[in-house]
């Protein structure tokens, strides 16, 4: 769930990229070798001084308020300090403007996430993802998109499972694995059923696993939805 009271949206992914097949044994671990071996983040430079006495949870407090500048404040010390929540309440409010001398940072917002995700704080894995899917605050880069993707999809995040889902059940630049796709679809599915996340309902992530189910062979989607309740520990 987002720091924010209303979590900012993550809409499904539109960008087809090249994408190679992938076995079901390595998927799990080539994705936490690839964001292992991706360059660590650099510094973050923030807009307004800091507020050491200040805890994280007061920051949350003053951005639930609409008190951005002083959340950045109070987080700025805290994620200097390596906390992976401030790191990524940083990242979410350089996202957007944010009005009163706040413009939109996104280069800034990238680094912060990148600083959360590489001390495996898992929504800011998935903003990663997301941001080197759509090329924002860097190089669209899909290979890092979808290594990201997989592992906040690993840890059962349920939009990177949709996401995944999405970008290898449609072609284009990345190239069609429906049994990988199924498998996440699945897995959101299972997922979605207990813990929604906004836009993401049951019915909205059944209805795409259903259209990439009806692709597959019997069998192979069998396999997919067993090895996604593995992961999810939930029935299909």
């Amino acid at each position: 769930m987002s720091l924010f009271t209303k979590a900012i949206p993550n809409s499904r992914p539109d960008i087809n990229r090249r994408q190679t097949m992938i076995k079901w044994p390595s998927l799990v671990a080539m994705a936490l070798c690839a964001a292992i071996l991706l360059p660590g983040p650099a510094p973050a430079t923030p807009l307004v001084d800091s507020a050491p006495e200040a805890t994280v949870a007061d920051g949350i407090v003053a951005i639930r308020e609409g008190n951005f500048r002083e959340g950045v404040a109070i987080w700025t010390p805290h994620a200097e300090a390596g906390n992976p929540a401030a790191h990524y309440g940083l990242g979410l409010v350089y996202s957007r403007d944010r009005g009163a001398g706040m413009p939109a940072r996104p280069e800034l917002s990238h680094r912060h996430y990148k600083a959360a995700a590489h001390r495996g704080h898992v929504d800011s894995i998935f903003e990663l993802a997301f941001q080197y899917e759509r090329g924002i605050g860097t190089e669209a880069n899909t290979d890092h998109a979808l290594a990201y993707y997989r592992v906040a999809a690993a840890k059962n995040h349920l939009n990177a499972q949709y996401n995944l889902a999405v970008l290898l059940s449609r072609g284009g630049d990345v190239k069609p694995d429906l049994r990988e796709a199924f498998f996440w679809a699945a897995a959101a599915r299972n997922n979605a059923r207990i813990r929604p996340r906004g836009e993401l309902t049951l019915e909205k992530v059944s209805r795409l696993a259903q259209m990439i189910r009806e692709r597959l062979p019997h069998q192979t989607a069998s396999k997919a939805g067993l090895a996604a309740t593995r992961l999810t520990g939930q029935p299909i």
